[in-house]
């Protein structure tokens, strides 16, 4: 039997909203001491050098929604955040996995049970998944909402680069020759092209520095084509362009290095 990953996202982009909101409310209280508080300012008050790891729900749109369901994603990025002006410049780098694939590439392999019969003569154990990577220059700007934190509020951020996916065939016992080797691309459908994206959302960057994130909604759009020359499954080549957006709730851990008050001054 031809088993399909599964998973239960919608779960998730019920829990992250509500963590963002206990995370602010920790946030919220305030840092002991005006001394040390001015201290702690003036050392948010600087340049910065960020780097970022994120976990997200990746909910596919358009023709893309036809070939997978919604996933996750994992990433990070290097950036860059200005002063005084809060501009963000740095790169970003994403990995796509574990959506529900509805593109079955395999099906004219299977008998009328679903099963596949390995080399060994004994039924294959091997499932799809979805495999997606992307890479980007990421252009933003951070808002402040408070006079107390001018490092904390609205994050907008555009970014432009590149994004591939496919369909990964897990043969789980090795078993069938079919896929080995360069017969493989026959099946995966890798899919390129050009990516634009947009996100909003929230960053904090606290004072104490016990506490530093982002969360937010990313709009991905990316422009592209098949970049195999033959899919075996439907015996034929895919010319077709192809626009593949995916809506992201991200959610973000910071470890950000103040500049400080001089030149030569580094905190962690």
């Amino acid at each position: 039997m031809i088993h399909q990953l599964y998973s239960e996202p919608m779960r998730w982009t019920i829990l992250l909203p509500a963590l963002v909101i206990f995370t602010l409310m920790v946030a919220a209280k305030p840092a002991q001491g005006q001394g040390r508080y001015l201290e702690r300012q003036a050392l948010n008050e600087a340049p910065m050098l960020f780097l970022n790891a994120n976990y997200s729900v990746m909910t596919p749109y358009g023709v893309l929604a036809e070939r997978f369901g919604t996933g996750f994603s994992a990433g990070g990025q290097v950036e860059i955040m200005t002063w005084p002006g809060n501009w963000i410049f740095g790169i970003d780098g994403q990995f796509g996995f574990a959506g529900k694939v509805k593109e079955n590439v395999i099906d004219f392999l299977q008998d009328e049970d679903e099963n596949i019969v390995g080399r060994d003569l004994s039924i294959s154990q091997a499932f799809l998944q979805q495999r997606l990577v992307s890479g980007k220059v990421v252009v933003g700007k951070l808002i402040p909402l408070v006079k107390a934190n001018r490092r904390s509020g609205l994050r907008l951020a555009l970014g432009g680069g590149y994004q591939f996916h496919w369909i990964k065939i897990n043969d789980e016992l090795k078993s069938l020759a079919q896929i080995e080797g360069e017969y493989k691309k026959g099946y995966d459908r890798l899919t390129g092209g050009v990516l634009l994206s947009e996100f909003v959302g929230y960053q904090l960057v606290s004072l104490n520095r016990r506490l530093n994130f982002y969360a937010g909604i990313d709009f991905g759009q990316a422009f592209g084509s098949s970049l195999r020359t033959y899919d075996y499954a439907t015996m034929q080549s895919d010319n077709r362009s192809r626009v593949d957006f995916t809506v992201t709730y991200r959610i973000g851990w910071c470890i950000p290095l103040w500049t400080g008050t001089s030149s030569t001054d580094i905190y962690y």
